[in-house]
Formats: C-alpha cells, sequence, structure tokens
C-alpha cells in the first residue's frame, strides 16, 4: 500500500522531525517516548498498545500509554479508532494535516494521504454549523492492492 517506500528512509525522516517538533514544543523526547516512537515507526502497520508494550517487554503500562498521548497530541502519531491502535504520522511536518488514512483490514497497513479540498470543504461546513472542530482525520477501511 505504501508505493515505492524505502521503510528506513521512512523512519529516520520520522525520527529527525520528531526530535524538531519537540524541540519547538520545549517538550523533551525522552529515551521511552523515543523509544514508543521506534516500534510505531518500525512498520506501516498499524500497532495496538499491547503490541507495544510487547515489544518494549513492558511491565509499567502507564508509561507507555503517557509516551502514547505524548506523541498523539504533537502530531507524531495518529490514533486510529476503529482498530485501537497507533501508525505514525506521515506528515507531522505540516501544522495544517488532516489525517487521511487508507486503513486495509487484512493485513492492517496503513497509508496516509495528503489533505485534499474535500476534506477542507468539511471542516468549513462544520463550521458553518457552528461545530469547532478539534481533531479530524478520516478513516477508510478497505483492502489494499496486495491483499486483493
Amino acid at each position: 500500500m505504501t508505493k515505492n517506500c524505502n521503510h528506513n528512509l521512512c523512519k529516520s525522516s520520522a525520527l529527525l522531525a520528531a526530535e524538531k517538533i519537540c524541540e519547538q514544543l520545549g517538550a523533551r523526547f525522552t529515551q521511552h517516548r523515543r523509544r514508543v516512537f521506534e516500534i510505531v515507526w518500525q512498520s506501516h502497520k498499524a500497532m495496538s498498545a499491547a503490541d507495544i508494550m510487547i515489544e518494549m517487554d513492558n511491565k509499567q503500562p502507564p508509561i507507555t500509554y503517557r509516551a502514547l498521548d505524548f506523541l498523539k497530541s504533537a502530531g507524531l502519531i495518529h490514533h486510529i479508532t476503529s482498530l485501537n491502535a497507533y501508525i505514525g504520522c506521515m506528515h507531522a511536518k505540516n501544522p495544517d494535516h488532516v489525517g487521511q488514512l487508507l486503513i486495509c483490514t487484512k493485513c492492517n497497513n496503513v497509508a496516509e494521504l495528503e489533505p485534499k479540498e474535500a476534506v477542507k470543504e468539511l471542516i468549513e461546513q462544520a463550521k458553518q454549523q457552528g461545530f469547532s472542530t478539534q481533531i479530524t482525520h478520516i478513516e477508510m477501511l478497505g483492502t489494499c492492492n496486495e491483499c486483493e
């Protein structure tokens, strides 16, 4: 689903962006936050918090959940509501980014699209209805090319 992706390049670029974003926020990119971030970025597959804790051999779930909450609030990862899982944000450097996620229900691979005018239009229509959006992302569930 992630066409022409050199995942090592994705990971290293994401890590550099995360360090810079934390610096801009005046927040510490602690060893634990970094490790959780690296685990989420192991692949383009959605990972549950339980999967992440297994990878960390973590006996202290609250620390992992706090790291996930921090990474999500900093815009470095997305929480995929429909799967209750996490994926790295491909566009963390863009503060106006609206997550549009294509999620394969067979293999859990996730691709992220760039913001499109249609999403901006939805947000504008919500404003016209007196609705103030706080978090906007769209999850599209289906089957990727490899699984079809």
